[in-house]
């Protein structure tokens, strides 16, 4: 077997992922739940699905939920755990965005908070659609993953998507009567039921749609959290001085943010599938059919343009050429994460010269843990996931209500 061509390079990167004759290919090892999705997809059918799911994500999408939904969200997630004066920070992280990626999936659950039996087993599926998804760098026995993969499916699909496919099928039936879209939920499920005849989707694909949402929104913003927190605070150390900036100033911890994004992209690499013979710039040639790795985090470290100190975090970095301060990480072209908006906000020079600023869900959690004296638990340090060739968190204990002098 030829190995696979190397891309590496900030901008023989960017041209990659921009190149439509390379084909998505990382994701085909969980095919019960990655199937058909819109990230597998590729040409017509990938332009079709993206266009039916754009309506939804409009532009006033990210601020509704940023505004409207997160702070409920986050506030009733982070209580119990204030009371404690501690947490562990990748499950905190899983039960706030589990919290709001059911709601953009379409789930009609209570807040996450409590340590029921429903929030149990959701928490479980979707960490379990998580393992599927990210199913090519697991380092456990593929098909045993895929089984349960498979059993999480099926629970997923009786105890939470049908009561809710029910309602919103019963809704979308009153909105045509009365011709009034206005009262319809603003998730992907009823967005997908509206236009499953038309589009010819059977049920099934729509589960592992919705399935791959509620991961998608989920497990890599849960990460990106950690290594978030992770960097800003070392970063820190023990100057009370830079720890109050980022409370005073959020849109430096937004900059922050952006800047563990570029360093932690969700996937190192990106893995593509030539779909006809052709040469890149840089004179490598492909025959069709070859794989090609795309190296984002290698090009988002790269020095020609994020500066001799790529490998550093520094939330002061300045770049040029309208570069994004996250880099790749969110993918361009037209596999561009949808949920980019929502977690990361709109860029400084974006951001609406009056009315609330758009920071983006991750800057808005971390905010409201550092004002709330989150800090690294001296006691107890962190561990990194072993279940995973990706650099994750598996734990990492934090203290709330540890406030500077």
């Amino acid at each position: 077997m030829q190995d696979p061509t190397q891309v590496t390079g900030f901008d023989n990167a960017l041209a990659a992922l921009c190149d439509r004759r390379l084909v998505q290919s990382m994701y085909g090892e969980c095919d019960i739940l990655m199937k058909d999705v819109l990230l597998t997809l590729h040409g017509e059918q990938h332009a079709r699905r993206r266009a039916v799911e754009l309506q939804l994500f409009r532009k006033d999408f990210a601020r509704y939920y940023e505004h409207a939904v997160l702070p409920d969200i986050v506030a009733h997630t982070l209580a119990p755990y204030l009371e404690q004066g501690s947490v562990d920070l990748p499950d905190f992280g899983a039960r706030v965005t589990l919290n709001l990626s059911a709601r953009i999936a379409g789930l009609d659950i209570k807040p996450v908070t409590a340590a029921t039996e429903d929030t149990e087993l959701l928490l479980s599926i979707v960490r379990k659609f998580g393992e599927g998804a990210t199913l090519f760098h697991s380092t456990r026995d593929k098909s045993e993953v895929r089984t349960e993969v498979a059993r999480a499916l099926a629970v997923f699909n009786e105890v939470f998507l049908q009561p809710a496919w029910e309602r919103r099928l019963a809704l979308i039936e009153v909105s045509a009567a009365t011709e009034n879209e206005a009262t319809l939920p603003r998730d992907i499920l009823t967005v997908l039921l509206s236009h499953q005849a038309e589009q010819g989707w059977d049920d099934a694909l729509i589960r592992r749609e919705v399935a791959f949402f509620m991961q998608a929104a989920s497990h890599s913003s849960a990460a990106a959290l950690v290594h978030a927190f992770h960097e800003i605070t070392s970063w820190c150390g023990s100057d009370p001085g830079r720890r109050q900036r980022l409370i005073d100033d959020p849109l430096f911890l937004q900059r922050s943010v952006h800047e563990s994004l570029r360093l932690h992209p969700a996937s190192p690499v990106a893995w593509r599938v030539s779909d006809c013979p052709f040469t890149f710039s840089d004179g490598n040639s492909v025959a069709a059919g070859d794989a090609v790795v795309v190296a984002l985090q290698d090009a988002n470290r790269d020095p020609t343009v994020f500066g001799a100190d790529a490998d550093h975090f520094d939330p002061h970095r300045r770049l040029q050429n309208r570069t994004a301060p996250y880099g790749l990480t969110f993918g361009v072209g037209v596999h561009t994460c949808f949920g980019r908006d929502l977690a990361g906000g709109s860029l400084p020079e974006q951001q609406p010269s009056e009315g609330p600023q758009h920071l983006g869900t991750l800057t808005r959690i971390l905010h409201k843990l550092f004002s709330s004296g989150a800090q690294p638990d001296p006691d107890h340090p962190p561990e990194r996931a072993t279940d995973t060739l990706r650099a994750n968190w598996a734990r990492y204990p934090i203290r709330l209500g540890v406030h500077s002098p």
